[in-house]
């Protein structure tokens, strides 16, 4: 059944081949208050209309969008190819003996639709608040209960993303989300006693606006991502639009290995609660970056408890992409070791540590800002420098090293006491997991493959009216119920225009 035709659309659609002159009723109503907001976007509750599941609808700004289709178009495309990956995973019932599957953790994309004013892509609803905000509510994450667990969980993502050939090149605690369960029939965490936190099973990796995929002919050299996660390789390409085709030519593209240089910064962050790169400016950020000087505090260096942290950083942050460490390679590696069904240790053949330096830069040790759409940075081909606004990550006073090491040091010791003490979900961290025991733990996965609309549910990309605001949404329906297979598909854009009024087409689901 084709969407129902109401009323007359008044500006051409973006997102279409051809135009067209009447706007179908919105299938979906939003929720009024914002789940979260930037400069392009803001994300809304909403409620498909026919099956009374709970999304969350990212509306784009056109306007502001208008001369980056393609990348719009980019996300689109590479979201639905994701989602349909997941799904085909989880019909073939495909497992492993590690504790994450990563296909669990990457956002799901359902539905999108176009409005006068917006483009608004259909998602998978998390909880409110990100990584970000959970770290600097706590200050830092305990190293063995929550980065361990986390950087396993993300490691398993990013290792599912690369084999799918695509490289995400914005990994960061703002983009790392937590799965919201809004169903009555989705798995309860077990309550029983295990080394490390049961919300790693929650987190989403989201915000695929820069990701891309990578085959045999990919030249990669643009300068993208966000400042203080940027790999040395991605800082060469600063300035491309001003180098000469000569220069462009000479500059090695880049690849899945800038990943891992974020995942990398984002573990130091987690487990120390502020960056490994940021200075006073931008520039000696880049410098930094670029020369691997990372701040190293002398006594947690020290620490026996923080060895295996060290070596799984220097690891990431390997000046040498071609040498960098793979997702794959990490998972066997000893910090992170136990969460993976893998009876091989590293080879250390691919492990040679880099001297850890002290260099006498203005490092700034309080928390970063959180990085919006402003910290992005957008030097890419299509975008024109002048354009682009930049701030760095992190503009806050500096903080002499020794007085923030010590304090830091003060607030670690005060918060694991509190937490000893006081959290009812205190975790064993005497107990050692090896692989035979990982069947059990995967009992505490909270992954439900999303509620896939039937066909007639979705709007599938067609011009529509904006979506009604509610104050409530109603409680959703179990998503227990039989889905269709053909009710997501993507398919290139072959440059024809679109009819959305076709009954044939009905099935066809998103079309990009």
């Amino acid at each position: 059944m084709a969407p129902a035709i109401i009323g007359k659309a008044h500006s051409v659609p973006l997102l279409a081949a051809g135009s067209t002159d009447r706007a179908a009723k919105c299938k979906y109503v939003t929720k009024g208050g914002q789940l979260g907001d930037g400069n392009f976007s803001v994300v809304r509750e909403c409620m498909n209309l026919h099956t009374r599941d709970l999304f969350a609808l990212k509306m784009v700004h056109k306007m502001v969008v208008r001369d980056k289709m393609q990348l719009v178009k980019k996300e689109l495309k590479l979201l639905g190819e994701i989602s349909a990956r997941v799904k085909e995973l989880e019909d073939q019932k495909r497992t492993s003996m590690d504790v994450f599957e990563g296909h669990h953790h990457v956002l799901q994309l359902f539905d999108y639709f176009e409005t006068n004013e917006s483009i608004a892509l259909v998602m998978q609803l998390c909880d409110r608040g990100d990584l970000y905000e959970k770290i600097i509510a706590e200050g830092h994450l305990d190293i063995e209960t929550q980065v361990k667990s986390f950087t396993a969980c993300l490691v398993s993502v990013l290792e599912f993303l690369h084999g799918q050939g695509v490289v995400h090149r914005d990994v960061k605690a703002e983009n790392v989300l937590f799965r919201l369960r809004v169903n009555t029939n989705e798995p309860v965490e077990f309550q029983g006693k295990f080394p490390y936190d049961l919300t790693a099973h929650d987190l989403i990796l989201a915000d695929f606006g820069f990701a891309t995929n990578i085959n045999p002919n990919t030249q990669l050299k643009e300068y993208v991502g966000t400042l203080s996660y940027i790999a040395p390789e991605v800082v060469r390409c600063k300035g491309i639009n001003y180098m000469s085709e000569r220069e462009v030519k000479a500059l090695k593209p880049y690849g899945f290995a800038v990943d891992i240089w974020a995942l990398g910064v984002l573990t130091y962050f987690m487990a120390l609660g502020y960056m490994p790169f940021d200075c006073d400016d931008e520039d000696e950020t880049l410098e930094c970056i670029i020369s691997q000087d990372y701040y190293v505090d002398a006594n947690v260096e020290k620490d026996p408890k923080m060895s295996e942290f060290w070596s799984f950083l220097q690891m990431c942050f390997c000046l040498d992409d071609r040498r960098r460490a793979s997702a794959a390679e990490l998972k066997r590696h000893p910090f992170i070791r136990d969460y993976f069904a893998t009876s091989t240790t590293l080879n250390q053949a691919l492990f040679v540590p880099h001297p850890m330096k002290r260099s006498g830069s203005s490092r700034s040790l309080k928390a970063p800002n959180k990085a919006s759409s402003y910290t992005n940075i957008t030097h890419m081909k299509m975008d024109p420098p002048s354009s682009v606004l930049m701030t760095p990550a992190n503009s806050e006073p500096i903080v002499e090293p020794e007085v923030a090491a010590s304090r830091q040091r003060d607030l670690m010791e005060v918060r694991n006491t509190l937490k000893r003490t006081l959290s009812t979900t205190a975790l064993n961290r005497e107990l050692v997991i090896l692989p035979g025991a990982i069947r059990g733990l995967k009992k505490n996965s909270t992954f439900v493959l999303g509620p896939q609309p039937p066909p007639d549910s979705l709007m599938n990309g067609c011009y529509s009216t904006s979506p009604q605001s509610r104050s409530t949404l109603s409680t959703p329906i179990s998503v227990s119920r039989e889905t269709s297979s053909t009710s997501f598909k993507v398919v290139q854009d072959t440059g024809k225009d679109l009819n959305y009024d076709n009954d044939e087409d009905d099935d066809e689901g998103i079309v990009v």
